[in-house]
This record gives C-alpha cells, sequence and structure tokens, in this order.
C-alpha cells in the first residue's frame, strides 16, 4: 500500500516536472558541453524588465553548441502599430558581462528566422559580444514540403506526429540530411573566434626638409643614373689594363 502510494506520489512529481519543462520553453539541454551563455533582451522605449531569451551551450573548441530556452520577443501585430504609432521598434540584447546590442523588434517575426552571432574569445572561450537579427526563410524541398503538410494534418487531426523519412545508413547521406535540416532550423547560431586584426603599415618616409619658415622645401626628384654611369670606373679599369697588356708586346 505504501509502495503503490509512493508510486504515484513520484508519478505525479514527474508529470509536473515535465509541465515545468515545457512551460520553461526548453528545446534542448546538452550538458555534455562545456560552456553555456544566457542572453537576455528588453524593448526599448517600454517600461519591461529584462527578460531571458535564450541560453546555448557550446564548445569553444569545436563549436558544437545546442539551443535551449528560446524566448523572444512578440512583434506588434500591424493593427497594434497603427493604433500605436509611438510603440517601440527595438530591443536591446543583453550579455552576462553587462556588453548590449540592439535589433529590431520585427526580427523576431514568425514569417522569418533567426541567427545568433556569438564571439568568443580564443584565450578562455568566454563569450564577449553576441548579435541577434533576422533571415528570410528558404524555399522548401518538394520532400520538405510534403512532410510538413503530413504534419499539419496529423496535428489538425489530434494524431502524433509522423517521423520523418528514413535516411540511408551512409555517411554522405546523413550529412547530407542533416544540412538539408540546418536549412530550416528557425534558430540558427553561428559561432566565431576572436582574431587579431590586420596590423597597420607605418609611414618610412623621410622627415622633409623645411625652410625658416616652416614650409617644406620641394626636392628635385634625381634620375636614376644608367648602368655606364654608375660603372664607368670598371670600364676605364679594363681598358687601362687592355692598353698595358698590349704594350708588353
Amino acid at each position: 500500500m505504501l509502495l503503490a502510494s509512493a508510486l504515484r506520489g513520484l508519478t505525479l512529481l514527474l508529470g509536473t516536472l515535465n509541465i515545468v519543462h515545457a512551460a520553461l520553453g526548453t528545446t534542448n539541454t546538452n550538458t555534455n558541453l562545456p560552456r553555456s551563455i544566457t542572453l537576455s533582451y528588453s524593448i526599448l522605449g517600454a517600461d519591461t524588465n529584462i527578460k531571458p531569451l535564450v541560453t546555448v551551450f557550446y564548445d569553444p573548441k569545436s563549436r558544437k553548441h545546442s539551443l535551449s530556452t528560446w524566448t523572444p520577443p512578440t512583434p506588434p501585430t500591424q493593427e497594434s502599430s497603427i493604433s500605436e504609432p509611438t510603440s517601440p521598434g527595438l530591443v536591446r540584447i543583453h550579455l552576462p558581462n553587462g556588453s548590449t546590442t540592439v535589433t529590431s523588434l520585427a526580427a523576431f517575426s514568425e514569417d522569418l528566422h533567426q541567427k545568433i552571432d556569438l564571439w568568443i574569445s580564443p584565450d578562455d572561450g568566454s563569450v564577449f559580444s553576441a548579435s541577434v537579427s533576422s533571415l528570410s526563410q528558404p524555399p522548401l524541398s518538394a520532400e520538405e514540403d510534403r512532410y510538413r503538410k503530413k504534419v499539419a494534418r496529423a496535428k489538425a487531426k489530434g494524431k502524433p506526429i509522423p517521423a520523418r523519412p528514413p535516411v540511408p545508413n551512409t555517411k554522405k547521406a546523413r550529412e547530407e540530411a542533416a544540412r538539408q535540416l540546418g536549412l530550416y532550423e528557425p534558430v540558427k547560431v553561428n559561432i566565431f573566434t576572436a582574431e587579431e586584426g590586420p596590423a597597420p603599415i607605418l609611414n618610412t618616409r623621410a622627415p622633409p626638409v623645411v625652410d625658416a619658415e616652416g614650409r617644406e622645401v620641394v626636392q628635385e626628384e634625381q634620375q636614376e643614373k644608367s648602368f655606364f654611369q654608375k660603372y664607368w670606373w670598371v670600364f676605364l679599369a679594363v681598358a687601362v689594363l687592355t692598353m698595358g697588356a698590349g704594350g708588353d708586346k
């Protein structure tokens, strides 16, 4: 009797945790990746608090990443923008280190895909800058269009979502399937490692010659000497030696 009650309590607890997990909007949590970064946002001009936007788990060396807890702001509809012409249209993206960037609120529209760019330090792998922007949705392939229609029909009828067609068990087929799925990811993450910029080229020009009033004196350009003008003494020495050798005979 006590065992049955304990099992029922454990089941209820697990169900509650799943509901909380779904409410947080968590899509994936990859604990195998060593680092993570949580970005937050606030709408400019609106009296709102800073809210969490996304958490990204990543590996600074391999640049592998996993997206988690994506909770974007809701862009204003066309009707609300007309009724409230002064409504804010910019969003500030906050990093834990205090730095921020700004993007458009319209970038979070459902008709667009979002792109998150993270710049990490080569020293400790920490994220020192991040930005969020929008991407146009790529055209669907025939296979992807058929699958999405099947998913829509299943959702409309309340049936389980069908699985994707099986992929041939070859490396090339798996890589191509992963590439195709990456094209349709609603949120794409790019990780960049900071590199040293180009070094400036210093001017090696000699200091100009100036007169007593500080004005630059234009120097006459000297024409380059010809080969004979540079090495006339060689020809002279050869001629003297030749003449001396002829006199001995």
